[in-house]
């Protein structure tokens, strides 16, 4: 783990200040080629091996009383991190740098993370939707992560994005096609965001961060 960890850079100031410019003034920030390179390519190849190992499970749509699997809104499948390994250890220091910096710069009280490796096949895909209830406060702040060597625009597999707040008939602000090591930042309640259908295999991380929304001293479990 610590060969990992120890080969993670911290982003530089005027990516950060980007960032956190982005999501205060329009609630989504894309960055490209955040992700640093051997982290990238330990991640890679762990998603390449539960893929070809079939150590993924169906994506449901909801959380907890509401999670439900539902193939005509979502069709992709998903891995949850949980740091045993030496890329997921080094992922997760990372994100929690990453942490520190929105904290600091946002005010906005971070407290605990979730991440899962996320594939889709060609032909699936998620329909629009938000990371978060308003209000709910169970995911703050959404962070994907692009794991493909290369991707033409043929592929497919676009993030839309549409401003936040925006409703149904509004136009998406932007499609991001899932470039390698590419990095979207988006708030979780308030910024609606689906994926085209893939063309061919896309693979990912899709993570959150939540705040300490503890009901008579009991944190909302991850779920």
């Amino acid at each position: 783990m610590a060969a990992i960890a120890s080969e993670v850079p911290l982003p530089g100031d005027n990516r950060l200040g980007a960032i956190l410019g982005d999501l205060s003034s329009k609630g989504w920030s894309w960055q490209p080629h955040m992700l640093p390179d051997a982290l990238y390519h330990a991640l890679r190849a762990e998603v390449l091996a539960a893929n070809l190992q079939d150590d993924l499970a169906p994506a449901g749509i909801g959380r907890e009383t509401d999670y439900q699997l539902d193939r005509t809104i979502r069709k992709s499948r998903i891995a949850w991190m949980d740091g045993s390994t030496p890329a997921q250890a080094g992922f997760l220091q990372w994100a929690e740098q990453l942490r520190q910096s929105l904290n600091q710069g946002l005010m906005i009280g971070l407290f605990e993370f979730e991440a899962c490796f996320a594939v889709y096949q060609p032909g699936e895909f998620y329909d629009r939707h938000l990371d978060s209830f308003e209000g709910a406060r169970n995911r703050v702040v959404s962070l994907v992560v692009y794991l493909n060597d290369d991707w033409p625009a043929e592929n497919g597999g676009a993030l839309v994005v549409w401003p936040e707040g925006a409703d149904e008939t509004s136009e998406p602000a932007a499609r991001l096609l899932p470039e390698q090591a590419g990095v979207v930042f988006m708030l979780s309640e308030t910024v609606p965001h689906a994926v085209e259908v893939t063309q061919a295999p896309r693979f990912g991380i899709a993570a959150w961060w939540r705040v300490n929304p503890s009901i008579q001293g009991h944190i909302d479990p991850l779920a």
